[in-house]
């Protein structure tokens, strides 16, 4: 099928870049900065790389907040949620804005046809902003799991096996299959502006402006629904986060916050290739 053989042409070119291996890396760095240790006698909280260097072996074996399975749980954590937006667009960006820019586009398009051509970007853009995001993950969970302390090495009592039933290993799959679902709708915004942009800045740094306004104006829905007691409410609002769709992982029973995540995130992903199919026909010339 055309479809399957473009899909395949678009990965290699998305996969197989130095944006790709950039975005892995930046990922891994990213999730160091997140929040590991918090001092309830200060009120402070340390990331992973303060950790390295503040606290001593035998604090970090006393507590476990520095289990290895609980810091690389926080990962996804601290800055990445602020960047990931800029970070996943790198390995279609790369590719994409060389084939747009060198007039390729006019030639691909008249072989594959506009359908095509649109779904198989999609599902290559998507594929290759969660690997990025699931791979550089992988790399902070082997770097945590080689520091800090299994956490079969603690005292545990009955309440942690009730919170944590799964093992370690289907915990871990669970976690780097949230980071895949995080990364792949994490690149909508940078793809659907692509589709009226060229400008590499401009792809990458419009969807960091659109993410992070849309976490803050959440968050602060959800502060004003707390003042007012409306606990139902905030509930509903944490739905509508910009990575709520990693949260379907956990959900043990369908129920209405897995419902309304699935048909939030659905109506998005519809959307943005709704409106990139759209836009791209409108072109007069669909090669530029």
């Amino acid at each position: 099928m055309k479809i399957i053989y473009s899909l395949k042409q678009d990965l290699n070119k998305t996969l197989l870049n130095i944006g790709f291996l950039g975005a892995v890396l930046l990922t891994a760095v990213l999730c160091f900065t997140a929040p590991t240790y918090h001092d309830l006698t200060t009120d402070r909280s340390y990331s992973v790389f303060e950790s390295f260097f503040s606290f001593k072996r035998e604090f970090i074996e006393s507590d476990t907040q520095f289990a290895s399975i609980s810091v690389f749980q926080n990962g996804l954590g601290g800055y990445i949620s602020m960047f990931l937006p800029i970070i996943v667009a790198f390995p279609f960006m790369v590719s994409f804005c060389a084939e747009r820019n060198s007039g390729l586009m006019r030639f691909t398009i008249s072989r594959t046809g506009c359908l095509r051509y649109y779904l198989s970007k999609f599902f290559a853009v998507m594929i290759g902003g969660g690997l990025a995001a699931m791979l550089g993950y992988a790399i902070y969970g082997l770097v945590v799991y080689g520091f800090f302390p299994n956490i079969n090495s603690y005292e545990l009592d009955e309440f942690y096996y009730e919170m944590h039933p799964d093992s370690q290993t289907v915990e871990v799959l669970k976690m780097l299959l949230s980071a895949f679902i995080y990364g792949a709708v994490t690149t909508l915004p940078a793809f659907l502006i692509s589709s009226f942009s060229r400008n590499p800045y401009l792809i990458t740094c419009v969807p960091f402006l659109m993410v992070y306004i849309w976490n803050t104006a959440i968050n602060k829905l959800v502060l004003k629904a707390w003042e007012t007691e409306d606990n139902e409410l905030s509930e509903k609002l944490f739905d509508f986060q910009p990575d709520s769709a990693r949260r379907l992982v956990y959900i043990t029973e369908w129920n209405e916050s897995a419902q309304r995540i699935v048909i939030f995130n659905g109506v998005l992903v519809v959307g943005v290739i709704v409106l990139f199919s759209v836009i791209m026909n409108l072109r007069k010339d669909r090669g530029v």
